[in-house]
């Protein structure tokens, strides 16, 4: 990282020795599995630089915008419409889960033989590793399995303001309707919440920042931004324009793009209405 963050962490209320040892597996891994990569693009100079800041730069950017007053709302599902966030003026960012964590504690809330994906999420509470989970306003869980609705009223406990979607198990047109009376609902909480009405402008601009500004801009500001291009200035490793390109990558990619923005452009109209 570029910055000792270490008291920032601290008042987060991390655990920093258990956040440093989640640090170092992860830091160690990264190392091993892609920087040591033979011929590595120096186009993924900026990715790196991304990740090595993850709980670094990007918590810093996220508590700079509590302090200037924008909510951050965090979730464990990208079934949680993230338009609908950002027409509330609000950031969406997404929580840690997918390892080991703490597992004696979680099991001590949840039973034994719960998924391990469940009981993740909970190891990085209990466990006070995950900057981003204590940095949120509101954590949205959502209703996909039976395991997360039961673990849902364990962890009610565990954080100040835990908001739960429902979300329909079938397509059918009640499921529908289901979906749609759970993004009014879902809307009226952020509003609650930020203090800014969602419109049909906010949506349609929402929608648009979902894969616009993000696709174009990335997370990390413009600061940080210069400081991985001169470090890819000084970089070894080959251009990305020399490694070879598959036949209609380009052409799913773009395909792939227009179907969820679609997608997406849907669940505007649906919250607008």
């Amino acid at each position: 990282m570029s910055e000792d963050y270490r008291s920032m962490w601290q008042l987060l209320g991390l655990n920093l020795e258990a956040h440093d040892a989640l640090l170092n597996v992860l830091g160690k891994a990264y190392q091993e599995i892609f920087l040591a990569q033979k011929d590595r693009p120096q186009g993924m100079a900026y990715f790196d630089f991304v990740m090595s800041e993850v709980h670094g730069l990007r918590i810093k950017e996220l508590l700079d915008e509590k302090a200037a007053g924008r909510k951050i709302i965090g979730t464990y599902c990208v079934f949680v419409p993230e338009e609908i966030v950002l027409a509330a003026n609000a950031t969406l960012v997404g929580l840690c889960s997918g390892a080991d964590f703490a597992m004696e504690e979680v099991e001590k809330c949840l039973p034994r033989n719960t998924c391990a994906l469940i009981k993740s999420s909970f190891g990085f509470k209990l466990g006070k590793v995950c900057p981003y989970l204590e940095s949120a306003d509101m954590i949205v869980g959502e209703n996909t399995c039976d395991g997360k609705k039961k673990a849902y009223e364990s962890l009610k406990g565990l954080v100040e303001n835990l908001y739960v979607m429902d979300l329909p198990q079938v397509k059918s047109e009640q499921g529908r309707a289901l979906l749609k009376a759970e993004y009014q609902r879902f809307r009226a909480a952020l509003e609650d919440l930020s203090g800014v009405a969602v419109t049909a402008a906010s949506l349609k601009a929402g929608s648009a920042g979902t894969f616009g500004d993000a696709r174009r801009d990335g997370a990390i500001c413009p600061a940080a931004r210069a400081s991985v291009s001169r470090a890819s200035a000084t970089a070894s490793s080959p251009s990305s324009s020399a490694l070879p390109r598959t036949p209609g990558s380009r052409a799913q990619i773009s395909r792939s793009m227009r179907a969820i923005e679609a997608s997406r452009s849907a669940t505007s109209r649906m919250v607008a209405t």
